[in-house]
């Protein structure tokens, strides 16, 4: 469980918004990488993905470690409220990119990733 907290909007413009989670003292330690995950907020379940990491593609030298989660199909303004995140299944390492394009076109094959495994999970 964490707060949703206002961050930089990196993944609004990029066409992925995220919930940025607020990691102070209550969350466990995960691997910097993507995730499957599962997500309930406002009463209701959902699906998507979280990104847990420096963002090496836009700070080379970053170290504060964010959690952010992308939502699928969730379009709500959350901030202030807190939702609980279930890992699901790790899907890769956080890795910088070249550029900002190479980081969507990653984005976009995580997500077919993730939507696969959970049809797969549902199946």
């Amino acid at each position: 469980s964490a707060k949703v907290i206002k961050g930089r909007q990196i993944g609004r413009k990029l066409g992925f918004p995220t919930a940025n989670l607020d990691i102070s003292g209550n969350v466990v330690p995960h691997q910097r990488g993507a995730y499957g995950v599962k997500v309930r907020c406002r009463g209701g379940d959902h699906f998507g993905m979280m990104s847990v990491g420096v963002r090496p593609t836009f700070d080379k030298t970053a170290t504060t470690l964010h959690y952010e989660v992308h939502i699928f199909d969730f379009h709500e303004e959350i901030y202030g409220e807190t939702i609980d995140v279930d890992v699901l299944f790790y899907v890769r390492e956080e890795m910088p990119f070249p550029s900002v394009e190479q980081l969507v076109s990653q984005i976009q094959k995580d997500k077919e990733t993730v939507l696969n495994r959970i049809r797969l999970m549902h199946a």
